[in-house]
Parts: structure tokens; sequence; C-alpha cells
């Protein structure tokens, strides 16, 4: 069997899955609007990059335990 990547659960063999797909609940026109929006937000002197959607829109995912801590996750993605 293959693994379900849009669930993210183990697969058959009990391996966890190391592919995840970033959805995003807020995207951006531009890069540059995307990263003015992290600016506004007060986010910006944390580690982010910027991802591209398929339907060529821009979004921030924040990096790290301090973007949790600061509470990131009620706005954007965040990963390890």
């Amino acid at each position: 069997l293959k693994p379900s990547y849009t669930d993210n659960m183990m697969n058959e063999g009990m391996k966890m899955i190391r592919k995840f797909n970033i959805f995003a609940a807020k995207t951006y026109k531009t890069e540059q609007n995307a990263d003015v929006a992290v600016t506004k937000a007060g986010f910006s002197d944390l580690r982010y990059f910027i991802m591209k959607s398929e339907d060529n829109r821009y979004f921030p995912v924040f990096v790290g335990q301090e973007a949790v801590q600061r509470g990131v996750h009620f706005h954007y993605n965040i990963v390890g």
C-alpha cells in the first residue's frame, strides 16, 4: 500500500510519513505583499520562507519553536 500523504497518518509498515503538504489559509498576490503582511503582523524577526501555491499566489511558512511560542500558528503555517 502507498502511504496517504493527505492525512499524514502512519502507513502499513508503521513508518512515519516524511512528506507534508502545506496548504495556506491566506495567500498574497506577490511575494512582496506576503513580506509586508509578515511585518505588519509583527513577525518579521522570526525565521520564515515564502512558498508559492498552485494558483501562483504566495504565503509565508515560519520555522521553529519560537514561532509557536509567539502564536504565529493562529495566523500562518509553522514547520519544525
